[in-house]
């Protein structure tokens, strides 16, 4: 029997691993049924091929290509396209969930593939990466704990940046596009599961990355935070993780704590700043120009005033 391991990034508030792409990578071994050892780790150092998650079988590594791997210190790579590698890998080496489909569901596959990648990764994303009150109630907070300072800023705030370039190559930048984007895929994907178990009929690809990323929506406090209220329109999603975790994580699923209940995190959102009016700004702009000008003439005009008293008392002592 081969020897597989699993290497990840740590666990973070109950989940499987801080890293959604190694929750993926874990989820495929586990829906395969496969027996594997778990090596967790902060530092993508640890593993065979540098990079979180990495899977080794025999002394053959493989690991995530591109973004998956991320970069040092944080293991939360954040795209679906970056496990194909792997799950290349993982297929050659003779663990093939997809193995048997027809020729029509590959090809649907693939379009649900697309649509993960392309949809339900940026969400996720958006929510650990983007967003300026979970960035930094609990993104950072959680690298606080795992590295001394400055690391525990330099690590999250580069890939802070790698995350908001990248959404704005999809020219996403705001909430509410995120919020109709999560909808528009969680209604596609509950037509699709139309109460089934698997979107397939048993476990595939699309099964181990859908998975990945609607946990960490429902029981993570970024996901929480900013999905929570959407995701509670969608229970046959939350029915179909809960389903997963208890077939295939085990005792593991037991761990999966309420957001609301994590020590440290506030799941209330802050208030948003109205944005300025057009008028309001010109007013303000112009206002701030009159009080330059105001202050420099007040500041020119007591200048001279006392230059002028010194010269006068100069002339007088001159005199005298």
């Amino acid at each position: 029997m081969a020897c597989v391991t699993l290497y990840k990034f740590e666990a973070a508030w109950g989940l499987p691993s801080f890293s959604y792409d190694c929750i993926h990578a874990e989820a495929y071994l586990r829906l395969y049924g496969v027996k594997f050892q778990e090596e967790a780790s902060t530092s993508e150092n640890s593993s065979p091929t540098g990079t979180l998650p990495c899977v080794d079988i025999d002394g053959v590594a493989m690991g995530a290509g591109g973004e998956g791997g991320g970069a040092q210190g944080n293991g939360s790579g954040g795209s679906g396209g970056a496990l194909r590698d792997l799950v290349e890998g993982l297929k050659k080496a003779g663990l093939d969930l997809d193995a048997g489909l027809s020729v029509e569901d590959q090809s649907d596959l693939e379009a649900y593939m697309s649509l993960v990648e392309n949809a339900l990764v940026p969400t996720t994303r958006w929510a650990l990466w983007c967003d300026d009150q979970s960035y930094s109630e609990c993104t950072r907070a959680f690298y606080a704990k795992i590295y001394p300072f400055p690391l525990s800023y330099i690590f999250p705030w580069k890939k802070r940046q790698e995350a908001l370039a990248k959404m704005k190559t999809m020219n996403v930048r705001s909430e509410e596009q995120v919020l109709d984007l999560l909808a528009k895929v969680y209604n596609c994907l509950t037509k699709k599961l139309k109460g089934k178990k698997y979107f397939f009929g048993r476990p595939t690809r699309l099964d181990a990355a859908v998975y990945a990323h609607i946990l960490y929506h429902k029981s993570s406090p970024v996901g929480e935070l900013l999905f929570g209220s959407t995701l509670k329109n969608y229970p046959a999603l939350s029915k179909y993780v809960d389903d997963i975790s208890r077939a295939h994580f085990g005792p593991e699923a037991a761990a999966l704590k309420d957001p609301a209940s994590i020590a440290g995190i506030r799941l209330k959102r802050r208030r948003k700043k109205k944005p300025q009016a057009e008028e309001d700004k010109v007013f303000k702009y112009r206002r701030n120009a009159w009080l330059g000008v105001t202050v420099s003439l007040t500041v020119t005009f007591l200048l001279s005033s006392v230059l002028g008293e010194l010269v006068e008392a100069s002339l007088k002592d001159g005199v005298e």
